[in-house]
């Protein structure tokens, strides 16, 4: 299982790194598993990790940790998911939605960036935006599409509706000609985001 292969190699690898630190806070585990750190706070409400209150805050033993990841109770990941815009704002609202939702989430600011990311982690999905700087979503995405090695990656472009934006030819037409497998439309409706997705996953 390849989602539950690398989180696990990337826990382990990290974890048993020596470290006079036996507990640890959200922060610090949000780091280790490479999600946001509200997804470690839900989960620790929903007792969903081994998780114990200090005060206000959470704390987590660090060989609980390593247990409950052999235990492989983070396998229910659905797949990685590749956001990439130049709005941070965006990124980190639409990582913390997929988050909530379960999927692991890598991010990336442009679209080189983009690139550098899709040959570290392979991801399953790429939500990439059109209008960047250095590389545009559109050339990204048919690279990715002509690559053989990369063009089974499912890409849902980011548009912006034409009429917002009338002096760009960054339109939804546009979009549907390229290689994508599919546009959402922007300002982005996240429940409608999260449905397109949960379809190509299927």
């Amino acid at each position: 299982f390849k989602i539950l292969l690398i989180i696990s190699a990337h826990i382990q690898g990290s974890l048993t790194m020596s470290s006079p630190k036996d507990v640890l806070n959200l922060l610090e585990v949000a780091r280790l598993l490479g999600v946001h750190v509200e997804t470690v706070r839900r989960l620790a409400r929903n007792n969903e990790i081994p998780a114990f209150k200090v005060g206000r805050g959470w704390r987590i033993r660090r060989d609980a940790l390593i247990n409950w990841e052999d235990t492989q109770q983070y396998q229910s990941r659905q797949g990685t998911i590749l956001v990439v815009d130049d709005d941070p704002d965006l990124v980190e609202s639409l990582s913390m939605k997929l988050e909530s939702e379960n999927y692991r989430v890598v991010k990336a600011y442009d679209g080189i960036e983009a690139w550098e990311r899709i040959k570290e982690e392979t991801p399953d999905l790429v939500l990439l935006d059109v209008m960047m700087p250095r590389k545009n979503g559109y050339d990204v995405c048919d690279e990715i599409k002509n690559d053989p090695q990369y063009k089974n990656i499912t890409v849902l472009l980011l548009t912006a509706v034409a009429d917002a934006v009338p002096d760009t030819s960054y339109t939804h037409m546009d979009g549907k000609t390229t290689l994508a497998d599919d546009f959402i439309p922007k300002p982005i409706d996240l429940d409608r985001l999260m449905e397109i997705v949960k379809e190509q996953f299927e």
